[in-house]
């Protein structure tokens, strides 16, 4: 009987079959980038229509950076009903196109990295070679539009329950705390509030990360078996109970992983942005920081990918014992000599 992968197997082979198939880790960050940038233009044009309506300045309104700005925006806003409708209808179809656009484009790099993983030889215990990396590629712009056409639906489909599961835990969010602050000072337990935001930010937060988690082996169950969305939330079920264990430890290794990326990439930001507030350096420094920002990008992107091939490679493991069939034949691509 077949055995679930080794921990340390199942991030090797992530890791690997990742960086085989190292442009999907470009045009997911250049997705990732073009959504930031849509998601951007509502905000920009909320902000020149609140500096028109309040005679502000533009540049002191855009001058904080996007998040900033849409927070004035929406303190500009509020008390114009009509305006404050108008741009988070603009606001939440941008993004919610987008999501629905971005993770279309994840599900077909995510295909790519599902072949290669098929492709892959057993190395569990093998010294690396270079051979192992070339077997494992299985990038082609073929495969990309292959996968797209196979599962647009599907990834559509997914990107809305995701956009309903954050919404959800926002609105359960903002429910918790506007009702615990007029029970705290109704009730005068006032004391009791700050301990209040806490818990219900701490499970807001470990809510969304369930979600995220959900989501992510879901999209790994349907494109590994090419199965229904039903199909693999039963699926997903039965993987995380009976290798509760594999999981966890994936999920556990590379979030502390990517935890260390995340602290080692601020103090870089910091670095760079404290000796580029010193005269005659900022404008030297403008490369370096275009860099850094890259490379932070692209160094997530691959940790994300690596992670979910991870799954997929102990999902994979799991379904052979299962000996699940898939629904659909596996899409066949093929490719000119």
């Amino acid at each position: 009987m077949i055995g679930p992968l080794p921990l340390r197997a199942a991030l090797r082979r992530g890791a690997l079959v990742t960086a085989a198939n190292w442009p999907v880790v470009f045009v997911e960050f250049a997705i990732e980038s073009v959504f930031m940038i849509a998601l951007a233009v509502p905000v920009v044009g909320g902000a020149l229509m609140a500096a028109s309506l309040v005679g502000a300045d533009v540049n002191e309104v855009l001058g904080e950076g996007v998040r900033s700005t849409a927070d004035v925006v929406f303190a500009f806003l509020t008390s114009t009903p009509g305006a404050l409708a108008s741009f988070l209808v603009a606001l939440g179809v941008v993004a919610l196109g987008g999501e629905v656009l971005m993770f279309i484009v994840k599900s077909c790099t995510f295909m790519v990295l599902v072949q290669g993983e098929r492709q892959m030889p057993d190395v569990e215990d093998a010294p690396l070679d270079l051979d192992v990396i070339r077997q494992s590629h299985a990038f082609t712009l073929e495969r990309l539009l292959v996968a797209g056409e196979r599962f647009w639906r599907r990834a559509a489909a997914l990107a809305l329950s995701l956009g309903g599961g954050y919404a959800v835990v926002g609105a359960s969010y903002v429910a918790v705390v506007a009702l615990g602050m007029s029970s705290s000072y109704v009730g005068g337990a006032i004391g009791a509030w700050p301990l209040l935001l806490l818990v219900a930010t701490s499970a807001g937060v470990v809510g969304v990360t369930i979600i995220n988690l959900a989501y992510d082996l879901v999209r790994v169950i349907v494109i590994t078996d090419d199965c229904s969305v039903a199909d693999a939330i039963a699926r997903l079920r039965r993987f995380v109970i009976d290798d509760a264990r594999q999981v966890i430890g994936i999920f556990a290794v590379m979030s502390t992983v990517g935890m260390l990326a995340a602290a080692v990439a601020i103090l870089a930001t910091a670095g760079t942005t404290l000796v580029g507030s010193l005269p005659f350096l900022g404008l030297l420094l403008v490369p370096l920081q275009a860099a850094t920002w890259l490379v932070r990008g692209l160094l997530f992107q691959y940790l994300s990918l690596a992670s979910l091939s991870a799954y997929q490679a102990q999902y994979r493991r799991f379904g052979d014992r299962r000996a699940w069939t898939p629904s659909r034949p596996a899409p066949e691509v093929t490719t000119a000599p």
